[in-house]
């Protein structure tokens, strides 16, 4: 990836020492879905007004982070759902960042086919979008705790940072 991030990997223990209680308590503020064909990236004709909506609350929400929960259906390598569901993330991402949402206000939150399924495989062709204002490791957590498999997020920060539960001044 070009841009600067880190990567958790599934497994690494939590960082915020948040019970895994409220790891499970789920989005604050869900904003959103976008659903994608099997085996594909490509934003469906439906997603501009999902964008929009969401474009227009993190622009009225500086503070609150944007987080995109990318799952896959469970058909395919793991690996592969792994890698397709952060193009998913990817192009969502994009998506907002064309309606001017800075990438540090952005969380990828990467599932593939490992986070919690719906009933049918095509209803976890999904990127779900909540925004929270909760510290960064809250939503780590959260990820980690459903079974996520990483999380990435636009600049290096320290753990410090990354537990705080106030913006951190950047130069």
């Amino acid at each position: 990836m070009r841009y600067k991030s880190i990567l958790l990997a599934a497994g690494l223990a939590t960082l915020s020492g948040a019970s895994a209680a409220s790891a499970d308590r789920g989005p604050s503020d869900r904003l959103g879905e976008l659903k994608f064909a099997f085996d594909s990236a490509a934003l469906r004709a439906k997603a501009p007004a999902t964008l929009d909506k969401v474009a227009a609350f993190a622009s009225a929400h500086p503070e609150a982070k944007i987080v995109l929960d990318a799952h896959t259906d469970p058909i395919g390598a793991a690996p592969y759902n792994v890698k397709l569901a952060i193009r998913r993330a990817e192009a969502v991402r994009a998506g907002l960042k064309a309606r001017g949402i800075e990438d540090d206000q952005i969380v990828l939150a990467i599932y593939g086919e490992d986070g919690r399924h719906r009933a049918h495989d095509a209803d976890d062709r999904r990127v779900t979008i909540w925004s929270t204002r909760e510290p960064l490791a809250t939503v780590i957590d959260h990820t980690f705790a459903g079974r996520g498999t990483a999380v990435t997020w636009q600049r290096p920060l320290t753990v410090a940072q990354i537990e705080a539960r106030q913006s951190v001044a950047s130069r």
